[in-house]
């Protein structure tokens, strides 16, 4: 009888369990099984790159719209273009910590902000040299410099504020608290536009641009580890020839620092390049800039993850010359078709057949004239593909991509309020008839919107250009947009322009920066009904 006891024991205890998570269960009023919960934003990281070659110290520009700012600048759009201020100081901070470069790097020195040759060295002129040169050995700008510098910390939240990258290099952002809800950043030039978006660290990334004969001379990749781990990154190069066997072996950050990989010599004689970034171990943060030898360049956005459908929205009033890029990762050509969404409705870019794109390599392909309309791409495929335009402007260019549909509300934070110049934003509704609100939020909190858009409605298969006025006529200080859809709209797709001279948005491009969607709040998974961790 006492073998039978020990299994009787086990059993009861087993009965005894099973009769209290019987009567302690969740009943229905607790939502069991229902659709998940809101939470509020409370810790947020992101990463800025170091300044790009030639632009001298890097500038950072950040907002964070917590609930009740957010609430502030979309009753301004609805109720009147006076300015309002939001209401209660919110709690939390936003810490900007310096990020030093390697001590050492496997391909070239990383030309020095403001010292741009690609050696390393700076110049009389303080223009990117055109000459990319190898070296076995670098040190890249500030490695010295970030070592030791205390970090900035910011509390204002629903202000455009503006601060000097600590250390001159590379920039790990936290927010915490209030800080956090509705954050964005962007590394800014000197006039205050944000020109690339400090993104999320991660595990796989892409980017799409032009090729070293195409236009850049310099290519820099710079990745970023400001997690505890060492992190472990390939590069896999994908050009118009195909797949390039350069950066063949993984590249490892170091917590806490930055590596710069000049990769123009893994691509000479390419009309177009794909990069992609996959880490091993650890997460990274990478940034591309494509410059032209004369000084000038631009920062490549990150670019959606393959898929057979993406919309490029930012095709602006000047692109007639515009040049699409389209990557397939894949082993199997791909066949697109492509339509431009323009303020008079959809326009097939290449009607008939489908257009091919080549498997494992990037298919440069040059777009049709849309004379003097805005527009924005759908690009469907039969494989998931990559893809980006370049839009001829100022030097190189200015480069969009495809992006994800804005949600809750999308923020630009660096916008200039210089004279001579036009703010503007390319609104794309692919799918539904779309209406959004557009605040303006200047450097000391208050919100108001352009006179008479208190609410902006984009028809379905269109492209609207909205030209967006500085806060106030004696202000010179950068301020943020606030792009807020209405319930029941469509997807909305925007990118933030910048042109120079006279024209308005006709204008000559100085800059693109798609806009990124700034959430207040996320939402949790559902709870279960369910004790199978208990009870398998």
């Amino acid at each position: 009888m006492r073998r039978f006891a020990l299994p009787g024991t086990v059993l009861v205890a087993l009965a005894v369990v099973f009769v209290l998570a019987w009567s302690t269960r969740p009943g229905a009023s607790q939502g069991a099984g229902q659709g998940g919960q809101g939470a509020a934003v409370t810790s947020i990281t992101r990463s800025c790159p170091p300044a790009a070659p030639g632009s001298g110290p890097a500038r950072i520009s950040m907002i964070a719209l917590p609930a009740q700012a957010a609430s502030a600048a979309s009753a301004s759009s609805a109720a009147s273009s006076a300015a309002t201020k939001p209401a209660a100081a919110p709690t939390g901070a936003a810490t900007f910590s310096a990020v030093a470069a390697a001590p050492s790097a496997a391909n070239g020195k990383a030309p020095a902000a403001g010292k741009a040759s690609s050696t390393g060295k700076g110049s009389s002129t303080g223009k990117a040299s055109s000459s990319a040169k190898a070296s076995s050995s670098a040190k890249p700008s500030a490695s010295a410099k970030a070592k030791g510098t205390p970090p900035v910390t910011v509390s204002a939240a629903g202000t455009v504020t503006t601060v000097t990258a600590p250390g001159g290099g590379g920039t790990a952002v936290g927010a915490t608290g209030q800080m956090a809800e509705g954050f964005e950043a962007e590394q800014s030039d000197a006039s205050g536009a944000g020109v690339v978006s400090c993104t999320h660290p991660g595990s796989d990334m892409w980017f799409v641009g032009t090729g070293q004969a195409a236009g850049a001379s310099q290519v820099w990749l710079y990745l970023m580890n400001t997690g505890n781990l060492t992190a472990s990154a390939d590069v896999t190069i994908l050009t118009d020839t195909g797949q390039g066997n350069g950066l063949s072996s993984a590249i490892t950050v170091a917590p806490s620092q930055f590596v710069a990989e000049n990769v123009t010599p893994y691509v000479r004689g390419s009309q177009a390049l794909g990069l992609h970034v996959q880490t091993n171990t650890g997460q990274v943060a990478a940034s591309v800039w494509e410059g032209d030898g004369k000084g000038d360049g631009a920062w490549l956005p990150q670019a959606n993850a393959p898929a057979t459908s993406l919309v490029i929205p930012g095709l602006t009033v000047a692109s007639s010359a515009a040049k699409l890029f389209v990557v397939v990762p894949g082993s199997t050509d791909a066949q697109l078709k492509v339509v431009a969404y323009t303020p008079a409705g959809a326009v097939a870019q290449f009607p008939g057949s489908p257009v091919d794109a080549s498997a494992g390599a990037t298919t440069p392909l040059a777009l049709n004239s849309l004379g003097a309309s805005a527009a924005g791409l759908k690009l469907t495929s039969n494989q998931p593909v990559v893809a980006g335009v370049l839009v001829p402007g100022a030097g190189i260019g200015s480069f969009t991509t495809a992006v994800p549909a804005i949600t809750e509300q999308g923020v630009v934070a660096g916008n200039p309020a210089a004279r001579g110049i036009t703010i503007g934003l390319l609104l794309t509704a692919p799918a539904a008839a779309t209406r959004a609100s557009i605040s303006v939020i200047s450097a000391d909190g208050s919100v108001t919107t352009p006179a008479g858009d208190q609410s902006v409605s984009v028809a379905a298969g269109h492209t609207l250009a909205v030209a967006v006025p500085r806060p106030s006529a004696g202000t010179r200080q950068p301020f943020a947009i606030v792009i807020t859809p209405q319930p029941g709209s469509g997807p909305l797709y925007a990118v933030r322009v910048v042109t120079s001279g006279a024209g308005g948005l006709s204008a000559p491009l100085s800059s693109l920066l798609p806009v990124a969607s700034a959430k207040t709040s996320i939402t949790l998974p559902p709870a279960q009904d369910s004790y199978t961790a208990v009870l398998p």
